[in-house]
């Protein structure tokens, strides 16, 4: 005769029946997509299997084992295109990571190459303006300055004592012939005094712009040369930038092929586990836990959800816990 404990356990037996049932109506009527909640489905039909298990129901139970392995076969291949599509997802945010980089680099570069042209501009256009102020200057000064008295010969000078002595004598007629050749002679050198002064002037003109255009010269090649070590300095940063990116991507591809080695690793051993109803997948979650994956993978691993509620066909499916 069955005690209390036996009819509760038939309780449980037929609800659990339920539940499979209705699993397994729900997987043939909509398949395996991505909302069926595939963690909740094989704990209610590993139950179920054991309860056919118990009771002798082997065809019932071998067709429940097929679904199961079905199952897992599925949320395996969930976890590995999950984790495909992360692998993607971090290689696309390192290259969109390194483009904005990049573009930052070259923005600063760029406004640092015309803040400095633009104060070369600057300094060429003080230059100018200082260099034609004194020209100015130069020609205000040799224009506003041509001195009256004049530096003539000595034989010039004693002609015109001799005229003032012929005139104060009343000798005018020779007075007169003296004074024209005086003249003559003061008009000719008046000529070599002015065009030597010109000369003299051009000269100064000349001295003063060479000056000027070696000043130009001076500073052009100073700016040139300063020019060259920003571009110089540009080139250096910019490969250390991309040093920096391809050693980075290096080292995100060798970590992500070692986690796609070992997860077919893991995957391919749980193939011929025979001895759990698990996935694959949760082998993968508790090797990550064990440090199989590294200390990093530990690190990154997600904090474990508190115990969910008894499980249901109608629930919503329990999220697939982030491949790292």
């Amino acid at each position: 005769m069955s005690g209390p404990a036996d009819a509760f356990a038939n309780v449980n037996n037929e609800q659990q029946e339920i539940l499979a049932r209705r699993v397994l109506e729900e997987i043939a009527t909509v398949g395996m997509g991505i909302d069926v909640p595939l963690d909740e489905y094989i704990k209610i039909l590993a139950e179920y299997r054991r309860i056919c298990e118990n009771r002798g129901s082997y065809k019932e139970a071998e067709l429940v084992n097929h679904v199961l392995a079905q199952l897992r076969l599925e949320e395996e291949n969930r976890h590995v295109s999950a984790l495909a599509q992360q692998q993607e997802n971090e290689r696309r945010g390192l290259e969109e990571a390194h483009m904005l980089e990049f573009q930052n680099f070259n923005h600063v570069w760029n406004e640092k190459i015309d803040q400095f042209e633009e104060h070369q501009l600057d300094c060429e256009a003080a230059m100018l303006e200082r260099h034609s102020m004194e020209l100015a200057e130069f020609h205000a000064e040799i224009s506003g300055g041509v001195p009256n008295r004049h530096k003539f010969s000595k034989e010039l000078l004693n002609l015109r004592k001799v005229q003032d002595t012929l005139a104060k004598a009343k000798n005018y007629s020779d007075a007169h012939k003296v004074k024209l050749k005086a003249d003559k002679m003061e008009a000719m050198e008046l000529e070599k005094i002015t065009r030597d002064r010109a000369e003299k002037y051009s000269k100064q003109e000349a001295t003063i712009l060479q000056r000027h255009r070696s000043e130009l010269m001076a500073m052009r090649k100073r700016m040139e040369r300063g020019k060259m070590e920003l571009e110089r300095a540009r080139k250096k940063e910019l490969e250390m930038l991309l040093q920096r990116y391809q050693n980075v991507k290096r080292g995100l591809q060798g970590q992500q092929n070692i986690i796609k080695a070992k997860t077919g690793n893991i995957l391919l051993k749980h193939a011929h586990n025979k001895k759990t109803d698990c996935s694959g997948s949760t082998a993968i979650n508790v090797s990550m836990g064990t440090g199989t994956f590294g200390p990093l993978m530990v690190k990154r691993r997600p904090v474990e959800a508190a115990a969910p509620a008894p499980p249901s066909p109608r629930a919503p499916a329990s999220e697939l816990p982030p491949i790292q």
